[in-house]
């Protein structure tokens, strides 16, 4: 009897060792992605290669999606890869991009026309149409001394339903910017955006005004170009995703 008493405890951690050995080989298993067959990571990138040179990311305006590694531009090669490897064909990838991100982020002008079309054919008539005054603004030669520099650029409705601004947002924390409807204005918005839920109607062939103010004398501005964008988001299908960029030539 002593001697089966003994036994029990070491048959009991014996199982107790392999169930755990198990589980932990199970875990390292997991932890280990199926190695991907060589001929379907030449295909993807076969495909990437021919999609990348049509797009551009939504910020950037002097380089293709190939060239470009900024964090806009990864966001949307990881987007793209990931409709790649679900068998998404071309054609409703760059749909998909445009939808996604914004109309202008088709380069190819076949494409994006093909791409508008079906957007405005599903959108329909009754949509909101965003139209800036003018995409972008320099302010010339300007010192460091002159501080604070002001643009104000008409923001229009030229669609036949309301208009929703949903953010504006730059991504210097020397800009700032804000939007006034009807004579209500709202904050000044920096580089965190606009709260969650806020929004802004502008209504079927209204318009709005957009006020950019850039601090020259900001510690991140330095003697040379400057450029910055603002960022404005909507509920405009074809654009849901616009911006405006300033610049200025800082001689002192």
């Amino acid at each position: 009897m002593q001697v089966c008493f003994r036994i029990y405890p070491v048959i009991f951690l014996f199982f107790c060792l392999t169930f755990f050995a198990q589980m932990g080989l199970a875990q390292t298993v997991n932890d280990f992605p199926a190695k991907r067959d060589p001929a379907v990571n030449l295909s993807i990138e076969r495909e990437k290669a021919e999609i990348y040179p049509k797009l551009r990311d939504k910020r950037c305006t002097t380089m293709t999606l190939d060239k470009c590694d900024c964090p806009d531009a990864r966001e949307m090669k990881a987007y793209i890869e990931a409709l790649i490897e679900t068998g998404v064909n071309k054609d409703e990838i760059f749909y998909k991009v445009a939808k996604k991100f914004t109309l202008n982020t088709i380069l190819d002008a076949q494409i994006k026309q093909d791409v508008e079309r079906r957007l405005v054919k599903e959108a329909g008539e009754k949509r909101p149409q965003i139209v800036l005054e003018a995409a972008s603004f320099n302010f010339g030669k300007a010192s460091k001394k002159q501080g604070k520099l002001t643009k104000n650029i008409k923001l229009f409705n030229r669609g036949n339903s309301d208009l929703a601004i949903k953010n504006i947002k730059v991504y210097c924390s020397c800009v700032t910017a804000a939007l006034t409807v009807n004579k209500n204005k709202s904050p000044y918005f920096g580089t965190q955006g606009a709260p969650a839920g806020w929004q802004m109607v502008i209504g079927p062939h209204k318009s709005g005004e957009l006020e950019i103010i850039l601090d020259l004398g900001h510690a991140s501005i330095t003697i040379g170009k400057v450029i910055r964008d603002v960022l404005i988001t909507s509920n405009d299908p074809l654009y849901p995703e616009t911006s405006v960029r300033i610049e200025a030539e800082v001689n002192d």
